[in-house]
């Protein structure tokens, strides 16, 4: 079986707008107070809910909303993605 792409409600994932094209490449820093997703690590699903609290070369330290605390850990950059609104409200 191969690996299956699934859009999003936003359709498709974006071809590295956040992440590095080559390596040795610099990854473009979200900038503190930048609200954002981050995927899941063990069902791979995007969640918001959260800030960038500090961003490093190396990871990011995000801040979630609902309760404004720091959270323990670094995120590595590409399981952080800026916040995607959605565009419907069919479930509502």
């Amino acid at each position: 079986m191969g690996a299956v792409s699934i859009a999003g409600p936003d359709g498709p994932e974006p071809s590295g707008s956040e992440a590095p094209a080559e390596p040795g490449e610099v990854h473009k820093l979200l900038d503190e107070g930048t609200r954002v997703d981050v995927r899941d690590r063990f069902q791979g699903r995007w969640t918001h809910g959260f800030v960038v609290a500090e961003a490093t070369p190396d990871a990011y330290r995000l801040r979630r909303l609902s309760d404004d605390s720091v959270l323990p850990g670094h995120f590595a950059h590409d399981s952080v993605r800026r916040e995607r609104r959605r565009r419907g409200t069919w479930w509502y």
